[in-house]
């Protein structure tokens, strides 16, 4: 992970521990890189919390497990949002997307339930898709039903149920800044002396995080926000990472698809539309083909989409 520098302290996560206590935890803030993550999407405001509450609680729960490849939340939904997608990979690069059903009309006013859980069949699904996972092999997912009336509750019975971990969130979001911060209950923690010498940690620590604002998580700095909750306990910061926007849709994963739909299909498509175009929806970069580029695309050795270790059913 990238160390923190004087220009992206506001694009930063750090994770702490409380000594002596069995409780560690993680905040994230991001401004600029947040920007970059929506500056080619025309989310109305709502949509926009709701997608950054999702992005920091993804941010903040891939701190809490120790894994090489990418950690994607996934939201599926009845409502006018589709699906949301946000993505932390190594090194805390992150990207995040929602699509919209196109004759959906958004109220100001729908809150999570309404804009994505309208006939409560909607689901919440955790997805850690290994670096190096052989071509085939299925990603380890965990799904469970959207309940809650906010994505903080969402998530917190999403490892309540699916990991057994204790674990509390307090996530914010508007189109300048994106905030959070997660406790959780260390794992296998009991009998050990940690928990033995301060058995009223978990209650303890739960009360002051809960005095945080909202506010407070989009317009103070992260060490900030720690010095005002936890200035009574003993906190060590375990380490202070940057954060960044990265998307990384390329013209060889396209060509992946594109070989996996076949030379047939590309070529009817190239028929009726002229062209191929191929738009990511995280970062709206499109990359188009002619009859000539399919052409050239299909001669090539190899035809085999799994060797460019794409999934042809992940987003691009």
């Amino acid at each position: 992970m990238a160390e923190n520098t004087q220009e992206n302290l506001t694009n930063r996560m750090i994770k702490f521990l409380f000594e002596g206590a069995p409780v560690r935890g993680a905040i994230v803030e991001m401004q600029q890189e947040w920007k970059h993550v929506l500056e080619n999407h025309q989310y109305p405001p709502n949509l926009i919390s709701l997608l950054g509450q999702f992005t920091a609680g993804a941010i903040l729960l891939a701190s809490t497990i120790k894994f090489d490849g990418s950690l994607i939340l996934q939201v599926k939904g009845s409502g006018p949002v589709s699906l949301l997608i946000a993505e932390v990979s190594n090194g805390l690069r992150v990207r995040a997307m929602a699509q919209v059903r196109s004759s959906s009309q958004i109220n100001a006013k729908m809150g999570l339930q309404e804009l994505i859980n309208d006939n409560q069949s909607g689901q919440c699904s955790i997805i850690l898709d290994p670096k190096d996972r052989a071509p085939g092999v299925q990603p380890y997912q965990g799904i469970v039903p959207l309940t809650g009336n906010t994505v903080s509750e969402c998530l917190e019975t999403y490892m309540r149920q699916s990991e057994q971990l204790e674990t509390r969130l307090w996530l914010a979001a508007d189109s300048e800044h994106l905030g959070g911060l997660l406790i959780q209950k260390m794992p296998g923690t009991g009998g050990t002396a940690a928990e033995a010498n301060d058995p009223d940690a978990w209650r303890r620590i739960g009360m002051l995080a809960e005095t945080v604002k909202l506010e407070e998580l989009l317009s103070l700095d992260a060490p900030e926000v720690l010095r005002r909750l936890f200035w009574t306990e003993h906190l060590q910061v375990a380490s202070d990472d940057a954060v960044m926007f990265y998307c990384n849709c390329s013209r060889d994963r396209t060509n992946a698809m594109l070989l996996s739909l076949g030379q047939d299909e590309c070529m009817d498509i190239i028929k009726a539309e002229g062209k191929i175009d191929v738009r990511c929806q995280f970062c709206n970069r499109t990359q188009s083909y002619t009859k000539e580029d399919i052409e050239e695309l299909f001669m090539e050795p190899s035809q085999d989409a799994a060797l460019h270790g794409i999934d042809p059913e992940r987003p691009q």
